[in-house]
């Protein structure tokens, strides 16, 4: 089969196109052939060598797609041959023509979905709904900011924050992803590169600051949200897009009596799989209802996925970007 291998740790040069043997299923696994990949900043941090739960290179990487089940390990009960389903890999090897994942990693897409949504849906979707829902704790009238809220993960939080009734406040890194939200019904929209977020968060929220952040770009940006937070607010990280690890600082919760969390999607599907089956009956009931929609903002080939990284790099890229093998 066809697949795009990280050779060794460095720029997204070093993804190269290999041909490898059909994966093996064992009996708790299934075998699925992928018709959309998901991109995920995952997968730059597995490239690197910098993502705390994945191999290091070399490894096929990717953690997002969505295909048919071709085969079924003999103790698989929920799948059967023909399935049409969104998977999540957090052991990589999403970039791809073929993948085989443990059976509860493959979830079944709702029948109006396409493997395009369904491909920008699975871990996109389900670490929106768990940083907002099981870790942030999101309650209908919440004032929420988001960080990089243009990309898929933003996009993604921004629909479920108005399905539960919640002021969203999208936090973006330049003037055109500001113009991009602002096309898609956003109201407030914070530029962090260019505004003083403290101030701006002060303006829109009347002195009281967000009772909840999701961030994923880390450094001095997350310094000053969590001087921002409201009282007992919760600040929950879900990824460092911008290569700093954010640092905590008691004093300053103590001070708001203020939670802070962080998100690692693949210890909910290894040790609280019990969580995930609700958690994708809800996304998917919101899906139908037409109140979820992926939003893609690019399409590449498999053997372009060097060039889909280079682009998720550039932080120019807006919405979800997809591989096709």
């Amino acid at each position: 089969m066809k697949a795009i291998r990280a050779e060794r740790r460095g720029r997204p040069e070093v993804l190269a196109k290999v041909d490898l043997p059909m994966p093996e299923i064992d009996d708790h696994a299934v075998l699925v052939r992928l018709h959309a990949i998901g991109v995920n900043y995952a997968d730059v941090m597995c490239r690197e060598a910098a993502h705390p739960s994945m191999q290091p290179p070399p490894i096929v990487v990717g953690c997002e797609g969505a295909g048919i089940v071709e085969a079924c390990g003999a103790a698989v009960r929920d799948h059967q041959p023909g399935d049409r389903v969104g998977i999540y890999s957090p052991f990589g090897g999403a970039y791809a023509e073929w993948i085989s994942v443990p059976a509860h990693y493959a979830l079944p897409l709702p029948a109006t979905m396409s493997f395009e949504d369904g491909a920008a849906f699975t871990h996109v979707y389900l670490t929106a709904y768990h940083a907002l829902r099981t870790l942030g704790r999101a309650q209908v009238g919440d004032r929420l900011f988001i960080s990089a809220a243009a990309g898929g993960l933003g996009t993604a939080i921004l629909q479920l924050a108005k399905a539960w009734s919640m002021e969203a406040i999208a936090g973006v890194g330049s003037d055109e992803k500001r113009s991009f939200l602002a096309g898609l019904g956003v109201e407030h929209v914070v530029n962090y590169r260019r505004e003083d977020v403290a101030s701006r968060l002060a303006e829109i929220t009347a002195g009281q600051g967000p009772d909840l952040v999701i961030e994923t770009v880390g450094g001095e940006l997350f310094e000053t949200l969590q001087r921002a937070l409201a009282p007992l607010g919760r600040l929950v990280t879900v990824g460092v897009a911008g290569g700093i690890e954010p640092r905590p600082d008691v004093g300053t919760l103590l001070s708001k009596s203020a939670v802070y969390a962080a998100l690692n999607l693949s210890v909910i599907f290894a040790r609280k799989r019990e969580l995930i089956p609700p958690s994708w009956r809800d996304l998917c009931d919101l899906y139908m209802k037409g109140t979820l929609q992926p939003v893609i903002g690019h399409r590449f080939r498999l053997d372009e996925a060097a060039a889909a990284h280079e682009l998720l790099e550039s932080r120019r890229s807006t919405g979800k970007i997809l591989l096709f093998p």
